[in-house]
C-alpha cells in the first residue's frame, strides 16, 4: 500500500513541476515548498450574541512569488477572486461550535449480572 502512496506523491510532484516548467518556472520541489509555506491558515474564534462560539477559517494573502506559482498552475484562491462586498457576505466558511458542559452523573449505578 505504501508503494501506491509513494507513486501517487511522485506523480503529483512531477505534474506540478511540469506545469510550472511550461510557464518558465524551474524551481526544485524544496524551493516550491518554501515559497508556498509563507501562506498560513488561521482560525479566529469569537462568541456571538447567543453565547455560541463561532470559528472562521481564513488564509493569509499569498506573497508575490506564491501568487506567481498559483497563476502558473491555473489556481485562483476563492477569497482572492471575489470582490470585497461579496467576500463579506458569503465566501467565508463559518461554523458554530456548541459549548461542552460535562457534568458528573450522580445517579450512575452499576449492575452486576451473573449467570448463575
Amino acid at each position: 500500500m505504501n508503494f501506491i502512496y509513494s507513486l501517487l506523491a511522485y506523480w503529483i510532484v512531477n505534474t506540478i513541476r511540469y506545469k510550472l516548467k511550461q510557464h518558465g518556472i524551474t524551481h526544485y520541489w524544496t524551493e516550491i515548498k518554501r515559497i508556498l509555506s509563507t501562506q498560513k491558515a488561521i482560525t479566529p474564534e469569537a462568541y456571538n450574541a447567543l453565547g455560541e462560539q463561532v470559528e472562521m477559517r481564513l488564509c493569509s494573502d499569498p506573497t508575490d512569488s506564491a501568487a506567481e506559482l498559483y497563476r502558473a498552475l491555473g489556481y485562483t484562491p476563492a477569497l482572492q477572486a471575489l470582490s470585497h462586498s461579496t467576500l463579506q457576505s458569503s465566501s467565508r466558511k463559518k461554523s458554530v461550535v456548541p459549548t461542552r458542559n460535562f457534568s458528573k452523573r450522580n445517579s450512575l449505578t452499576c449492575r452486576i449480572i451473573s449467570a448463575a
